[in-house]
């Protein structure tokens, strides 16, 4: 039965769509050497979706800017290709992020509100540690849980199990997923990076942002995940016990912190969130 399960989940995985075209074809501009925001707005403008979720990024209290931006053009320059690339790396999992997962019992908008304090976690981390690939820390944290997306809908009938083993057990939500799909949300998101062609490091902070050692090239990234993770599920309350707060022992010979840090980091954080949510 769960070997049938897990077939059944890989074949998903297999029969996901690719990234667009029209994404595909700007981040290959955005690499090129003769590339303008001119050229790159037009291409995002193309693609009505694409526009307005752009839009809506250079638009968000987090930019900190005081005057709404009303152009493609003035977006994309406002927001800089670094950050333009994680958007569109985004835009095939954003849409679904905010939607109601009934599967975990998570509200329209409850997942995308999670990721969004993880990516902003992990990149105020990444200036706290020292760590250099701040925008690829902010990716990893928007997307370390697009494998539930996918997972949602073979939880239905689990869920109460799954609860219970949380709950009774003490068991972390990615363990008990292993236990009753064969499979975890992690490794999940990890085979849905590769589908849609990630960069390594971004694939390994996904699979491995609850076990960081197992990432292939770069440990600390998805031990800054791990952290981020555990942080922001502790100072956004989420309504059921599916959100890990559990710093992995792992980050602390990892990163250059000490477990005794991990409350002032949470503190100092929670400062963060808030100043980025404008409360």
């Amino acid at each position: 039965m769960l070997v049938q399960k897990l077939d059944i989940i890989l074949h998903s995985v297999r029969q996901l769509r690719p990234m667009p075209s029209s994404v595909t074809r700007i981040l290959k501009e955005i690499d090129g050497e003769q590339t303008t925001a001119v050229k790159i707005s037009n291409y995002i403008g193309l693609d009505q979706a694409l526009a307005a979720m752009v839009l809506q990024m250079s638009n968000s209290v987090a930019m900190g800017y005081a005057r709404d931006c009303t152009t493609i053009q003035e977006a994309v320059m406002r927001i800089g290709f670094k950050r333009l690339k994680t958007i569109l790396l985004a835009s095939s999992a954003a849409g679904p992020l905010m939607n109601r997962l009934n599967g975990y019992r998570l509200g329209a908008g409850e997942l995308w509100r999670h990721s969004l304090a993880t990516a902003v976690t992990a990149e105020w981390l990444t200036r706290r540690l020292g760590y250099s690939q701040t925008e690829e820390a902010y990716a990893s944290g928007l997307l370390h849980d697009i494998g539930k997306l996918l997972l949602d809908q073979y939880v239905v009938s689990d869920y109460s199990q799954m609860e219970q083993f949380i709950q009774q057990y003490r068991m972390p939500l990615w363990q008990v997923e292993e236990k009753l799909l064969g499979i975890d949300h992690a490794r999940v998101g990890g085979l849905m990076a590769e589908k849609w062609q990630f960069p390594i490091e971004l694939v390994d902070s996904i699979r491995c942002h609850h076990v960081p050692s197992l990432a292939r090239s770069n440990q600390k990234l998805p031990a800054i995940i791990n952290l981020a993770n555990a942080i922001a599920s502790r100072i956004i309350h989420m309504p059921n016990g599916l959100f890990s707060n559990e710093i992995h022992s792992e980050v602390f010979n990892i990163l250059p912190i000490r477990e005794s840090d991990a409350d002032l980091l949470q503190a100092a954080a929670e400062k963060e969130l808030e100043l980025k949510s404008g409360s």
